[in-house]
Formats: structure tokens, C-alpha cells, sequence
């Protein structure tokens, strides 16, 4: 397999797709309005404990309060500070999920700073090398803390496993001692940016290029790169084309169909998805597919390409939570292992590490997910206004980042037209005009004008300037 990261970043968003063989496997969008707070550590105060749920809601200084799991620890009392991190970001009305059990990631090693034990991802299984690596981290970590040692850390020398833990460890000292003379509620420590996370934690044998079309964001990664000897090899492109960079590598249409709530399968079968707040559902459906005169032959080829789709839909949509899948009727035992094994199988390569349930009588399979954030078509979509949410239609926020980058792509095509009109729908227009469009016109040096067209679809808008329209 070859894998390959695109990057696409600017001052409102920054876009990573992640490519197996050439399809796109993973999409993660980051806004600069919206708080990613997966991994950031915080003094927190408790401001309510409630035993019948076995939790405690922890003000850390934002809008909502964390939720945190206390099972059967009674040492948690009102009024008391303590240091969380946040597993699960802020869904909805649901305020972000913390634990206790703070972890400090690396290049090579996940510092336990509470723990005291080595663990070895499971992902490397060459006997001798998990000795070598338990060895060395026995040997090199500090004491009272654990480690994990990372995936990327097959073949690493000692001197760069023992500096990695040196760095962390010197980042757990420096925490502490904020933490020891801050007054809670207070931020302790931020994660890390989106695509230096993805070099973090996206590094493998099979990454052979890393794209990206923003230079400060190049050069970092580069310098980053640098530094890891297993990283040699992978390539690190600037982009500067003039189309955006999934355009350019042939994913627009990958990207603009992944809240899509159909998806097609190569035989002419579909998959339906649809999200509730309790659970996913995804229904396996035949569709005009009749092409084995066996039915039960026919019934196993659409099944067989739903389990290897619905493995790459549950990465490339960020589906958490319960998923139900409701597979075609199959009749033998045979047949469902086969299928149950091909999802399994198919799931490898899920960082998530997904948990699969049996199939039930009713050809029913249950997959859980890890959900440290929202799915990604809550990110993208929000209720339509004119259904009053019985669909979905782009958000306002995305469809405005979407006119800025036609407006990007647009004066650097036509270096000579600086005066352009956005016609949209009133919904749309609205909403730019509450936007500061003077800060658009300083940073993109031209002149913009919006207006209400009530005839065009909510998620329409033309640009127009005076040499044609672009749509």
C-alpha cells in the first residue's frame, strides 16, 4: 500500500486528506472559530459531583463545563482542583469529555506521567524488536511514569527513543510547576496544531509524501522531518497551483460526497447513512443489482463490497459512537463469517480501533468507535432552513470558506478583475454581509459587493465580475 497526507491550509481553515492508493481514506477539517481540544490539558475546578451518574462537571474556563467519569473514586469533592485532559471534544449541547489519566504524546513514545508500566503498540509484532523496545524504555523512562511505545519507533536507535522521553518528561516538569501556582480554571497546555499532529501521529512504513500548499506550514514540516531518521524517505511537496490542491489531485468529488447519504457500490448496490444522536444506522440495499443467477452468490457480492466500504466510510466521515449495520439476508453460517471477517479485516487499518459485535439472527452487526470529536457533516452541514431540518444543507460557515476560495482561485486567474459581485441567497447573503468583507477585501486586494437573489438554492452563489460568471 501507498499512502500519501494533502494539506491544505490558510488563516480560516486547515484541510488533511489522507490517501491509500489513491483513494481518500481520512478527511479532517480544523476551523480557526471552532475549538479542537482533543489532547489540551487543563486546572479545572469541580462545580458539581453527581453520584447517581458516578460523574463530575468540571469548569475549565470555557463556555461549558467538562464532563468527567468518576466510576467508584470517592476522592472527588465540590471545590476541588485538578488537572483534566480532553478526550472528547464539545458535541452540540454536550460539553466536552475529560479524564484523570493525563497522556503526553511524542514522536516515538506516549509519556504516562501517572502510570508506571511499558507498553508496545500492538501493531509492531516482530518478537524481537517489542524486546529491544521494552528494553530500552525500561532503561530510559522515568521513574513512577510509564510509556507506550509508539508504532514509529521500530527500528529507532536508543538515543533518539531516550530523547524523546527526555522531552516529554522536561514538558510534564514545566506543567507541573504551572500547575502548582495557577489558579483554577486555567489552560495548562495546548494541543498541537492540526498538521503537526498528522506528522506526529500519521507517520508509517507506507507514507511515501506529504503535499502542502501553505509555505510556513511546509517549512515546519520539513524541519520536523528532519529530525526522524525513519522519515528519510518520505517526500515533502509545496504546491502552488492555481486549482485547490484535492481539485488537483482528484478528490473534490470524494470530498463534496462524504455527507452524501447514499453511497454507491461498484456492483450498483448502496449503502444508506443515516445519523441519529444515539447511533449510526447504515443499511445495505441490492438496488437494480440481479447480476448471478445464484441470489445467494448475488446477496454475497454486494455484502462483501459493503464491508470494505463501510470500513473506508466510517474514517473518511469520523463516525463515533454505536454503528448498526444492516446487512442483505444471509442464510448460512459460512457466509456471515465470511462477511464478518472481511469488516474485520477491513478495519484494520482504522486508528480507532473499532470493536465488532457478532451478527445477529436479523443480520444485524454492531461496530463501536471511539468519538473524540464531531463527525465530520456536523462540521460541514447544518439543518436546512427551508425544511426545518428534515435535511441537510451546507453550513453557512463552510459554503463562505468555499466563495473565498473560488475568490482565491478566481484574481489569480484574472489578475485584472478586482471589482466582483457575490450573488447568493438571501440565507447566504445574510451571512456575508454579517462577515467583515472589508478584512476579505484587504486580504485578497480587491472590491466586493454582495446581493439577495431569493430564486437561487440555499447553498448557490455566482461570482461575478466583468468578463464572465463563475459558478
Amino acid at each position: 500500500m501507498i499512502a500519501k497526507i494533502i494539506i491544505s491550509a490558510n488563516e480560516d481553515e486547515t484541510r488533511m486528506g489522507l490517501l491509500e492508493n489513491g483513494i481518500l481514506m481520512e478527511y479532517l477539517v480544523e476551523r480557526k472559530e471552532e475549538q479542537h481540544l482533543v489532547g489540551s490539558i487543563f486546572k479545572g475546578k469541580v462545580c458539581n459531583v453527581v453520584r447517581g451518574i458516578q460523574a463530575a462537571f468540571v469548569d475549565i474556563g470555557l463556555e461549558q463545563n467538562a464532563f468527567l467519569y468518576l466510576g467508584n473514586k470517592k476522592n472527588v469533592t465540590e471545590g476541588q482542583s485538578l488537572i483534566v485532559q480532553i478526550s472528547k471534544d464539545a458535541r452540540g449541547t454536550k460539553g466536552p469529555t475529560a479524564n484523570r489519566e493525563i497522556t503526553l504524546p511524542g514522536r516515538y513514545v506516549v509519556l504516562l506521567p501517572q502510570a508506571d508500566y511499558v507498553g508496545i503498540s500492538r501493531k509492531i509484532t516482530d518478537k524481537e524488536e517489542r524486546e529491544r523496545l521494552n528494553m530500552i524504555c525500561e532503561g530510559v523512562r522515568p521513574a513512577g511514569m510509564g510509556i507506550v511505545v509508539r508504532t514509529a519507533a521500530t527500528g529507532v536507535a536508543r538515543e533518539l527513543l531516550e530523547r524523546d522521553v527526555q522531552e516529554l518528561a522536561a514538558g510534564w516538569k514545566v506543567l507541573a510547576a504551572r500547575e502548582r501556582v495557577a489558579k483554577a480554571p486555567c489552560l495548562l497546555r495546548r494541543e498541537l496544531d492540526l498538521p503537526i499532529r498528522i506528522v506526529r501521529d500519521y507517520l508509517r512504513p507506507e507514507l511515501t509524501e506529504i503535499v502542502i500548499d501553505n509555505l510556513p506550514i511546509y517549512k515546519r514540516v520539513e524541519e520536523l522531518l528532519a529530525e526522524m531518521p525513519q522519515a528519510q524517505d518520505i517526500r515533502v511537496t509545496l504546491y502552488q497551483g492555481l486549482e485547490d490542491i484535492f481539485e488537483y489531485h482528484k478528490q473534490g468529488e470524494a470530498v463534496a460526497g462524504i455527507s452524501d447519504r447514499q453511497v454507491t457500490l461498484p456492483s450498483g448496490g448502496y449503502l444508506v447513512i443515516d445519523h441519529t444522536e444515539a447511533m449510526t444506522v447504515i443499511d445495505v440495499n441490492s438496488g437494480k443489482f440481479s447480476g448471478r443467477e445464484n441470489l445467494e452468490e448475488t446477496i454475497m457480492q454486494i455484502n462483501r463490497e459493503a464491508a470494505l466500504e463501510i470500513a473506508r466510510q466510517l474514517r473518511l466521515r469520523d463516525i463515533g459512537g454505536i454503528i448498526v449495520v444492516d446487512f442483505i439476508d444471509m442464510h448460512t453460517d459460512n457466509h456471515k463469517r465470511e462477511i464478518m471477517n472481511s469488516l474485520q479485516q477491513a478495519l484494520k487499518g482504522d486508528k480507532m480501533h473499532p470493536k465488532v459485535q457478532d451478527i445477529t439472527v436479523l443480520n444485524l452487526v454492531e461496530i463501536t468507535r471511539k468519538k473524540s470529536r464531531q463527525n465530520l457533516s456536523s462540521v460541514l452541514y447544518t439543518p436546512c432552513p427551508v425544511c426545518n431540518g428534515s435535511g441537510r444543507v451546507q453550513s453557512r460557515e463552510n459554503l463562505s470558506l468555499e466563495i473565498k476560495r473560488r475568490l482565491r482561485t478566481l484574481l489569480k486567474r484574472r489578475s485584472s478583475s478586482k471589482n466582483l459581485l457575490i450573488t447568493a441567497n438571501p440565507w447566504l447573503a445574510e451571512w456575508l454581509v454579517s462577515k467583515d468583507l472589508r478584512a476579505w477585501e484587504r486580504e485578497l486586494a480587491c472590491t466586493l459587493k454582495v446581493e439577495a437573489d431569493a430564486s437561487l438554492h440555499v447553498e448557490s452563489f455566482m461570482i461575478l465580475d466583468n468578463s464572465g460568471v463563475d459558478k
